[in-house]
């Protein structure tokens, strides 16, 4: 409760001074500086309200006018420096350095050494080093030293007689006004070594945050850029394939004409066979091309419905033949499912996926190779796809590269294979969207072994 009233009542005092807005005077430090006196000000009046009326009635019961008079005048000055809101902070601080150094002074020539007033002084000295430099602070004791010099004098050379100077010896007085003076020098010191590294720090730490500003929006405009980039990579990859596949189909519908229309003799069958299986090619190639930039800007929306699994797979085996035999490649199938054995998935995706790795494992395999694809039951709710092959083998240190868009490990063209590199970046995606996890194992030379498990899609985990 007394923190919240504090807060509230140096808030009420900035704004009626109108300085909500107060910035930077030269630097962070004046800043802090600033802050610090109105804080030192406002506690001030605070307390000096609360002291005024013991301390002027303990000084009319022990007849001290002095100290009535002194305290009442100083208060005063504090109070009208305090509501004038004509005053700027810097004359502000001059008031209360000057009120407080001339109670002091008075305090000490009237209350000798047992009173307050070399306490203020000592205090006084403190407080102007952290409200105004350490030049002011120095310069604070030097003022100190002065009036302890003064006093000495006029005692030693007894120019005035006042009962203060008879509560001890010259050199007792020496000896304490000296410690007085050292002792706020060191203090001094001390604070402002204080003050200069914590405002190293401050600088220090607004420095960083100007770095980590910069940072961010050097990682912003990055990203922004990226994010642009990549839009722009998906429309150019979007339009190019529209615009390729659109007249390629109108290459394979005219050789389908001419086909129809042209006498057939083996010469003839041959080129129309070279048109439409490159054409062909030429196509699946821009559907990849296609399907990968849907996949990377996410616009690829799942289609679930019941797949019947046996079907899936001897279709597959059905389309590969053809192509498992122009490489003498024996391919096979190890069904372990019920041939009714149906899944909850995306039939098409989970198709394309399959074909990509098939497709793989039949191109990096050499002449009477073997390419195996095992189908294993889990459970109703979950099957598992394995795909082995005994081809080229995939090196360790590209093992985990190969499903990155458009890495191709057979880059020197050394085994002659030829590809996009989109195969494996498509069906892992669409393995993830389906709540799989593709798992690539292989060895260079030995051949490679693509496996993943795919769930019920209405059972998965979220």
């Amino acid at each position: 409760m007394l923190k919240n009233l504090w807060f509230s009542y140096r808030k009420w005092y900035i704004n009626y001074l109108g300085l909500q807005n107060h910035k930077f005077e030269t630097d962070r430090l004046s800043y802090y500086r600033d802050n610090l006196f109105i804080s030192i000000f406002t506690l001030t009046i605070v307390l000096g309200a609360i002291s005024y009326i013991p301390s002027i009635t303990a000084a009319i019961i022990l007849d001290k006018w002095f100290v009535f008079y002194a305290d009442t005048i100083a208060f005063a000055i504090l109070l009208f420096a305090f509501f004038y809101k004509s005053f700027s902070l810097s004359l502000r601080k001059q008031v209360f350095t000057v009120t407080f150094f001339l109670l002091s002074f008075g305090l000490v020539l009237d209350l000798g050494l047992g009173g307050n007033g070399p306490i203020l002084l000592f205090m006084l000295s403190v407080l102007v080093t952290l409200y105004s430099s350490t030049k002011s602070g120095v310069n604070s004791v030097l003022l100190t030293a002065l009036f302890y010099s003064v006093v000495l004098l006029v005692k030693y050379f007894n120019i005035v007689e006042i009962t203060f100077f008879l509560e001890g010896p010259f050199e007792g007085l020496v000896i304490v006004f000296t410690n007085n003076v050292i002792f706020s020098l060191l203090t001094v010191y001390s604070v402002s070594f204080l003050i200069k590294q914590l405002h190293k720090a401050f600088v220090k730490e607004n420095q960083l945050q100007e770095m980590l500003k910069k940072e961010h929006e050097i990682t912003i405009n990055a990203k922004n850029e990226a994010e642009r980039s990549n839009k722009l990579k998906t429309a150019f990859l979007s339009n190019m394939s529209h615009e390729i596949k659109t007249p390629m189909y109108g290459i394979v519908g005219s050789a389908n004409l001419l086909k129809s229309n042209t006498a057939s003799n083996e010469e003839n069958d041959q080129y129309f066979s070279i048109i439409e299986d490159n054409s062909n090619l030429l196509l699946n190639m821009f559907n990849d091309v296609l399907e990968i930039s849907k996949l990377e800007s996410g616009n690829v929306a799942l289609n679930i419905s019941s797949t019947n699994i046996y079907k899936l797979i001897d279709d597959l085996r059905s389309e590969f033949a053809k192509k498992a035999m122009e490489k003498d490649i024996q391919l096979s199938v190890n069904f372990n499912c019920d041939a009714n054995y149906s899944l909850m998935s995306d039939e098409e995706k989970l198709k394309k996926t399959l074909s990509h790795i098939i497709d793989n494992a039949i191109k990096f395999s050499g002449h009477k190779s073997k390419v195996i694809i095992y189908c294993n039951y889990l459970n109703p709710n979950a099957i598992e796809f394995v795909i082995k092959d005994n081809g080229i083998g995939i090196s360790k240190d590209q093992l985990n590269q190969v499903h990155l868009p458009f890495f191709i490990t057979d880059l020197d063209n050394k085994a002659g294979i030829h590809g996009t590199g989109l195969g494996l970046a498509i069906a892992k995606a669409y393995i993830e969207n389906l709540g799989g996890q593709l798992h690539i194992k292989s060895e260079l030379g030995e051949g490679t072994e693509v496996s993943f498990q795919l769930m019920d899609y209405n059972k998965k985990a979220p």
